[in-house]
């Protein structure tokens, strides 16, 4: 069964919700992108566009070194920055890191705080709204992918996907392009683990990397 998809102008729920995306008119809110109404009455964009939040864990490249600090890559317009007095490890140019926005201003300029540098790996790009989906209810698709990948993955809020360089990468980037294909629809979980399971058998067991705290230590 597929959750309800919804369009621009459509409407979502009676009453004002809080969601982004969303427009107020006539005590009822609308979709302002298309988007979908889950199982329990939530909205989620599937189309828009990333916009840094405090608070919001982010994945980015280390792409200009500074004495002040580091600038980073962040998939934005603008890229995000690390002063310097904020850390203590010392960066590199081409430097995979994961962080937490720290502030936004009024221009859209992001500094990050909370740093940890990922392994080497690989970085992809995938749509910033569906990162729900790709993470799952209570992480479940994505230990999935850890499990059948064989090996470790960080999700950034603006949509910057890291894998390690012991993922199975053809097999994770398959599943990663379902997800973002199918993203509108329920059973999503079982799927991807119907297509690992055919492509690789059963869900193997997977023994943790060095720096896979990173994510249970300091992101959840």
């Amino acid at each position: 069964m597929e959750r309800r998809v919804v369009l621009p102008g459509e409407k979502i729920a009676e009453g004002r919700i809080n969601a982004p995306n969303t427009f107020f008119g006539d005590n009822t809110t609308y979709a302002a992108v298309i988007g979908m109404v889950d199982d329990e009455g939530r909205y989620i964009p599937l189309e828009n566009r990333y916009r840094a939040m405090v608070g919001d864990v982010v994945v980015g490249i280390v792409t200009d070194v500074r004495h002040a600090g580091y600038e980073v890559d962040l998939n934005l317009p603008e890229g995000g920055f690390i002063p310097t007095r904020d850390v203590r490890l010392t960066l590199q140019l081409g430097d995979f890191v994961i962080c937490r926005v720290k502030s936004v201003s009024e221009v859209g300029d992001v500094d990050l705080g909370e740093v940890r540098r990922l392994p080497k790996g690989k970085i992809v790009d995938f749509p910033s709204a569906k990162v729900p989906r790709l993470i799952g209810k209570k992480s479940s698709m994505i230990n999935l992918l850890k499990d059948y990948a064989g090996g470790d993955i960080m999700v950034g809020n603006n949509g910057y996907v890291w894998m390690s360089e012991r993922c199975d990468m053809p097999l994770l980037l398959k599943a990663i392009k379902l997800v973002e294909r199918k993203a509108h629809k329920s059973g999503l979980t079982d799927e991807v683990a119907a297509m690992l399971s055919k492509e690789r058998g059963a869900r193997p067991e997977r023994a943790p990397e060095e720096g896979e705290q990173i994510q249970g230590e300091q992101y959840g």
